[in-house]
């Protein structure tokens, strides 16, 4: 990395910036840019995905419907969920990777994007259903398909915009300090990390799963940890990506319904995610099957959220809505962490303590709702 370094600070008074970050793609930064964008797992990170962070020999049932195996392989999620929960025997484990539907046993999964436009914003939908019916999801594969596609320009677009004149414009709190230098550096990194991108061949190959938002950042704290700027240049670079989404067009995403009607065509389940970062659905009463009362990005809201699906049951025409909770682990961040991260933050696929939360478990039993119960009818539903 000495090079690099060293090529910035020298670049930094240049105006032929664009230049300087297309040339010295040397080794030591191929190397970097392969370890960021790899989807092959070396040995000790495959062990990292079979050795759970906790284990519960007596359990005997489990619900693992939202979390994210993120390019680990599914024979060593199997092993790992072997080794959690070895003698459980009633459970449901399917997997939710971001609009790309995967097949894990008897059961295909996906976490789908969509756009509630009545209330201008972005939420996510868990979509499950049995594997057996795959031959015949031809449209909603092309749905999701396009909703990831769409997805995946979001980086490209935010290189983009960090190349131009727009970055000098960005301005808000959190830029205080944040003068040419700083944004010379965004800039730098983002046209540095572009000309990888396009000189890699890799659009269009598995590895453009791994071309997010989050590998810019990744990028610039491994090339640039000990520099003084670096935080604010991430904060520019925070700053470029709210603009960026913003500038999104929402008629390019599926409405909610729109999906959950081509999912019930499948017989699919459907469960809405994390409520507290999408209210307004909640009182939309749409064909799902239920919501997640509890996850671990927003913990603080089950005993609300249970007493307030009992509501919705009560007034409810169509089945009952089923209390959800979710471990959404992200299998990367066991066996590959993001820089700054402790290895194997997150929680543990199959693990949702609430459930056995005294108050909780009681609120919940109050209200006609249990593990074992989500687990009967939902199984049940998906047939």
């Amino acid at each position: 990395m000495w090079k690099i370094l060293k090529t910035w600070k020298r670049l930094v008074p240049e105006k032929s910036l664009t230049d300087e970050a297309a040339r010295d793609l040397d080794e030591a930064g191929w190397q970097l840019f392969d370890r960021l964008t790899t989807v092959e797992l070396s040995a000790e990170e495959s062990l990292r995905v079979v050795r759970p962070d906790r284990t519960a020999p007596e359990a005997e049932r489990f619900l693992a419907v939202h979390w994210h195996p993120e390019s680990a392989p599914l024979d060593l999620i199997q092993k790992r969920l072997s080794a959690a929960l070895p003698r459980a025997h009633d459970f449901l484990a399917i997997p939710t990777p971001h609009n790309q539907v995967v097949v894990f046993g008897p059961y295909a999964g996906v976490e789908a994007d969509v756009y509630a436009r009545e209330y201008g914003q972005k939420i996510h939908l868990l979509i499950h259903f049995s594997a057996e019916r795959l031959p015949r999801a031809g449209v909603f594969l092309d749905m999701v398909d396009r909703t990831y596609r769409y997805r995946a320009r979001q980086l490209r677009e935010l290189l983009d915009f960090l190349a131009g004149p727009g970055l000098d414009d960005i301005s808000g709190p959190s830029l205080k300090g944040a003068g040419p230098e700083v944004r010379s550096l965004a800039r730098f990194c983002a046209l540095r990390l572009r000309e990888f991108i396009d000189q890699s061949g890799l659009v269009g190959t598995p590895r453009d799963g791994m071309l997010k938002n989050r590998l810019l950042p990744d990028f610039m704290t491994a090339l640039f940890g000990s520099d003084l700027r670096l935080s604010l240049a991430l904060e520019v670079v925070r700053a470029a990506k709210k603009k960026v989404k913003a500038a999104f067009k929402p008629e390019n995403f599926y409405t909610p319904r729109e999906l959950i009607e081509e999912a019930r065509a499948l017989g699919a389940g459907v469960v809405i995610p994390h409520p507290p970062v999408c209210w307004p659905v909640l009182v939309d009463d749409l064909d799902v099957d239920g919501w997640e009362v509890w996850n671990p990005s927003t913990p603080h809201h089950a005993a609300f959220l249970t007493r307030a699906l009992a509501r919705a049951n009560e007034a409810r025409r169509r089945r009952r809505l089923l209390a959800f909770m979710a471990d959404d682990t992200h299998l990367s961040r066991k066996y590959r962490p993001e820089p700054g991260r402790e290895w194997g933050e997150g929680g543990e696929i199959g693990f949702q303590d609430p459930w056995f939360d005294p108050a909780l478990s009681r609120l919940l039993s109050e209200t006609g709702q249990s593990l074992a119960g989500t687990l009967n009818e939902y199984r049940a539903r998906l047939g």
